[in-house]
C-alpha cells in the first residue's frame, strides 16, 4: 500500500514538473515567434528561411522530448519509486532528449503562403475569424492558429498567424483588430507527406483567399502564379528526395 502511495505522488509530481516546463518553453515559444516575425522594412532582404529556422527548430524539439519523457514514465514506472522525481530531474532530462534531436535533424524546410488584401484594405478581425473557423484552424502553441492531423495525438500540420508583428492572432482581439495580411506556413518535415501537405495548406489557403476577397502571394508578399507554385512543388520534392537520399546512406551505413 505505501509503495503504491509513494509511486501516485511520483507520477503527480513528475506530471506537474513536466507541465510547467512545458508550460515554460511555450511562452519561449511566443516570445521567439515575436521576435522572429518582425517583418518590417530593415529585413526585407532576409529570406523566409532564416526568419523562422530557430521558431521551428524550437517547436520540433520540444515535442520529441516531451514524448521520449512520457514514454518513459509509462515504460519504468517502477525505477520511479526510489528516485526524487524533481523538476530540475525532468528538466534535464527534457534538455538531453533536445541535444539528441538537434543533432539527429539535419534537414529542415519551410514553407508559406501569403494572402494579402487589396490595395489600401484591410482584413477585419471579424473577418478573418469567421474564415479561420470555416477552415477547421484552432488557436494554440505561439498565440496562432493550426491546422492538425485527426486523432488522439494531434500534431500540427500548418499555421496561420498575422503578418503584421508580432504575428499574434488572439481570439479576445478580434473586434478591434485589422490586417494587411495572414501568413500561412509550415515545416518540413511534417507530420505527412511533403507533397501532400503542400496540398492541403494551399487548398486551405485558396480556400480563406477566396472567402477573404485577397490577393494570394508567395513568402515575399507577391501575387503568385501557377509557375511560381509548381516552382514550390519542385523545392519540396528536391527536398524530400535530399531527405531520403539522405536516410539511405545512413542505412548503408549501419549495415555495412
Amino acid at each position: 500500500m505505501l509503495e503504491i502511495i509513494v509511486l501516485t505522488i511520483v507520477i503527480i509530481v513528475a506530471f506537474i514538473a513536466a507541465s510547467w516546463y512545458a508550460h515554460q518553453r511555450s511562452q519561449e515559444r511566443a516570445r521567439a515567434f515575436e521576435r522572429e516575425l518582425d517583418i518590417d522594412e530593415s529585413r526585407e532582404g532576409d529570406s523566409f528561411q532564416q526568419r523562422f529556422d530557430a521558431l521551428f527548430e524550437q517547436e520540433s524539439h520540444l515535442d520529441e522530448a516531451e514524448s521520449e519523457n512520457n514514454e518513459q514514465l509509462t515504460a519504468h514506472p517502477e525505477a520511479d519509486l526510489f528516485t526524487e522525481a524533481t523538476s530540475e530531474t525532468v528538466q534535464a532530462n527534457t534538455e538531453a532528449a533536445e541535444t539528441e534531436v538537434t543533432e539527429a535533424q539535419d534537414w529542415d524546410m519551410v514553407i508559406a503562403l501569403t494572402i494579402m488584401a487589396p490595395a489600401s484594405n484591410a482584413f477585419t478581425g471579424r473577418a478573418v475569424k469567421a474564415v479561420l473557423d470555416n477552415h477547421d484552424l484552432h488557436f494554440g502553441d505561439m498565440q496562432i492558429y493550426h491546422r492538425q492531423t485527426q486523432g488522439s495525438r494531434k500534431q500540427t500540420l500548418f499555421s496561420v498567424a498575422n503578418i503584421l508583428d508580432p504575428g499574434t492572432l488572439l481570439p479576445d482581439k478580434f473586434v478591434s483588430m485589422t490586417t494587411p495580411g495572414l501568413l500561412v506556413f509550415a515545416r518540413l518535415p511534417g507530420p505527412i507527406n511533403g507533397m501532400a501537405l503542400f496540398d492541403d495548406l494551399l487548398e486551405t489557403a485558396r480556400g480563406m483567399n477566396e472567402q477573404l476577397g485577397g490577393v494570394l502571394c508567395d513568402d515575399q508578399r507577391q501575387p503568385i502564379s501557377d509557375s511560381g507554385l509548381e516552382a514550390m512543388r519542385g523545392r519540396i520534392l528536391d527536398y524530400q528526395m535530399s531527405v531520403q537520399a539522405e536516410n539511405n546512406q545512413h542505412s548503408n551505413d549501419y549495415f555495412n
